[in-house]
């Protein structure tokens, strides 16, 4: 007996005498009429689909839904706790989350920035506009308020035998404490690991304490002889108090 070649559904052969066309008929209709609302029943229906940019998501086995389109920029993510284990995310900006909300104001003899996650990649500070009472005096940087002698201050280009001879790290040198327009920017790179000392690199700009028309800038790398990961950073003058300025601390991921 021939057959379909996809369904196999059953016809007469060449050379059968069709004594009952009627019957033939009506058996081959019969299984046209049951491959197809099988098929059909298998099919996801177009109704599933509400508006321009909805996806269909797997469920679970055999089970399937629809994912509303997302918000202009999103982007589309996995997520096991959804029902379709997808969601739409807006995408980290830059790669950069602000630590301390709204950055923190510099007062006082020193500013600590602490409870640093040790979830990111990295650490960025930015330091904006820093004034400190005593002219011409520097802003420094300690880890974890260890103010022993472990840390280790090198310009661009120095690369050899260097040693850990000073009790905190210089961002900015020798700045005005008059004129507002320092800047400078510190990256701690591998903040949390626990097996091998921390390292970063500074770079910032100040008006000179005596020309304030002109510059003192910094390029600098730094070292400290500790594995502990950073779970906080003091800020401080290296005399007096700090008048105005504001320092963020962004985790990079």
């Amino acid at each position: 007996m021939a057959t379909t070649t996809n369904y196999s559904w059953t016809t007469p052969d060449d050379t059968d005498l069709v004594k009952d066309g009627a019957a033939a008929i009506r058996s081959l209709g019969t299984a046209i009429d049951s491959t197809v609302f099988t098929n059909a029943g298998a099919a996801i229906a177009k109704a599933t689909i509400d508006a321009k940019g909805d996806l269909i998501a797997g469920t679970a086995d055999n089970t399937v839904a629809r994912l509303a389109v997302g918000a202009n920029g999103t982007t589309l993510v996995a997520d096991s706790s959804t029902a379709t284990g997808l969601k739409w995310d807006t995408p980290a900006s830059g790669g950069l989350t602000l630590i301390n909300t709204g950055g923190t104001s510099l007062t006082g003899a020193s500013v600590t920035l602490s409870s640093i996650p040790g979830t990111y990649k990295s650490l960025r500070l930015v330091v904006v506009n820093p004034l400190m009472a005593t002219d011409a005096t520097g802003f420094f940087v300690r880890i974890n308020a260890d103010s022993n002698t472990r840390y280790a201050n090198w310009m661009s280009g120095e690369a050899q035998n260097v040693t850990f001879a000073d009790t905190q790290w210089v961002l900015l040198r020798s700045p005005d404490n008059t004129v507002d327009r320092s800047l400078g920017v510190m990256d701690f790179f591998d903040y949390a690991n626990t097996t091998s000392w921390k390292m970063a690199y500074g770079y910032s700009i100040v008006p000179n304490a005596t020309t304030t028309t002109n510059i003192n800038h910094i390029f600098a790398g730094f070292g400290y002889n500790q594995t502990s990961a950073i779970t906080s950073l003091v800020l401080s003058p290296g005399s007096g108090n700090f008048t105005s300025g504001t320092a963020y601390l962004y985790g990079v991921n």
